[in-house]
């Protein structure tokens, strides 16, 4: 009954964070951003009307009477006519209900429809593939050595993870990615190797449609699937090369203190197997830790850490679409940015709810006081 107690304040609480993250969104949105939305719509009407002009020649007070109109028309539209208490409510709602509107570029994504939705919905599964996946490979093999390191301690297995880890972490991810494009897209194609690797992109050119319009339709298809892989290549051992040597540094530090514990000195004293001593006394203390650190990596990895990377290597996920709403344009795309940081949001609160259960059958500590 505590357990659901505790669950259920859990609950609570994260919904409040989140509440207060979107209104927070919301007020910005309706306040100074909304004075960028309305100089966007000025510049383009008058650009509007004095096209309009060179086809149907009007008097300047006509060509202004046009342009207050048109601009009338779409403040009405995009809610800027309302006091700003009002559109914070309205930019709340649409927000929760996943109403997220169009983009004010959408030939800037190439999503048919330019709705926001599409467009973060198309980008999804890029990011799922190459920044998720890629994540949690690196965090597994990492945590893998790591371990190593820490129960070969002092060897000169441990002194060389620690080295890595340590250069590792001081290395940015989007430069190892121009690294490998230079060496094996450039380079190779230089001297005339048979194998070469893309310079960027998610599938190559003549399969962009089918990936925008139908991602479902893109994996059934052997072809289409097999570019993917091809163009994963580089993006994936860029992942790997730098985020595998954190993570095992990060497992090496959390297993050598819980080797330092009276228990796990008393199981070896026992004659405990080896394999008995590291599943059952050394893992299982160190998963909250490690579980923490990962689940909490995701959301940021997601949604705009890996922002330069994608960008680097022009991979259709999340953090490019955000790069694109943010630089790519003349303005904020505002409706994009604003659906990113949402389902940030959102997901990390998912997540550390996640966490939380897990952390409550993995650790009998936390059971113990709450029980």
């Amino acid at each position: 009954m505590s357990m659901l107690r505790g669950i259920a304040l859990r609950i609570i609480n994260l919904t409040v964070i989140l509440l207060v993250v979107l209104i927070v969104i919301a007020a910005v949105l309706s306040g100074p951003a909304s004075q960028v939305l309305k100089d966007t719509i000025q510049r383009e009407t008058s650009e509007m009307v004095t096209t309009i002009m060179l086809h149907h020649p009007m008097t300047p007070a006509q060509a202004e009477q046009l342009k207050q109109t048109i601009i009338k028309q779409l403040e009405n539209a995009y809610g800027l006519n309302k006091p700003v208490y009002i559109r914070v409510f309205y930019v709340l709602f649409n927000i929760l209900s996943f109403n997220w509107g169009f983009s004010y570029y959408p030939d800037a994504y190439g999503v048919p429809s330019g709705s926001v939705v599409s467009i973060i919905m198309s980008a999804l599964p890029g990011t799922i593939i190459l920044d998720t996946l890629g994540i949690l490979l690196s965090a597994l093999i990492g945590i893998e050595l790591g371990l190593r390191a820490a129960l070969k301690y002092g060897s000169l297995y441990d002194r060389a993870i620690t080295y890595y880890g340590a250069v590792d972490s001081g290395i940015p991810q989007w430069w190892v990615g121009i690294l490998m494009i230079l060496v094996f897209a450039v380079y190779l194609r230089l001297i005339h190797s048979p194998i070469v690797f893309p310079y960027g992109g998610i599938v190559d050119p003549q399969y962009y449609n089918v990936w925008l319009y139908d991602t479902a339709k893109a994996f059934i298809n052997p072809k289409i699937l097999a570019s993917l892989l091809y163009h994963m290549v580089l993006p994936m051992l860029t992942v790997f090369i730098v985020n595998i040597g954190g993570w095992a540094y990060f497992a090496r530090s959390v297993v050598l203190n819980i080797i330092r514990e009276d228990y796990v000195t008393f199981a070896r004293v026992k004659g405990l197997p080896q394999g008995q001593i590291v599943s059952r006394y050394i893992m299982r203390p160190a998963m909250p830790a490690i579980l923490t650190s990962i689940f909490i990596s995701i959301p940021f990895i997601i949604f705009g850490g890996f922002l330069l990377t994608e960008a680097v290597f022009q991979w259709w996920g999340l953090g490019y679409v955000l790069n694109i709403a943010i630089v790519g344009v003349p303005t904020p795309d505002m409706p994009v940015i604003l659906a990113d940081t949402y389902m940030s949001t959102l997901l990390y609160i998912v997540l550390v709810f996640i966490l939380e259960i897990l952390i409550y059958y993995i650790d009998p500590r936390i059971r113990e006081s709450q029980g």
